[in-house]
């Protein structure tokens, strides 16, 4: 599979108008390119707030093991 790009244009308005065509004809390619791109960035947030979640409740974790430690001597 070969990908060409070739952007030619005097302006920006000549170029968005000619981009507009390309995703007008394929329409349905884009809504699927787009999904994926959601689909991903979904998990990448994801998996952020869980290593956050995670890392909040080890320093809790580690703070009560260490206060029951001091406690204890």
């Amino acid at each position: 599979m070969k990908i060409e790009i070739k952007i030619e244009g005097e302006n920006i308005g000549e170029i968005i108008r000619e981009v507009s065509k390309i995703i007008e004809s394929n329409r349905e390619e884009m809504r699927k390119l787009i999904k994926f791109f959601t689909h991903e960035t979904m998990e990448a947030i994801d998996d952020k707030k869980i290593l956050d979640r995670g890392a909040d409740l080890y320093v809790k974790l580690n703070r009560a093991i260490n206060w029951k430690y001091r406690q204890e001597k």
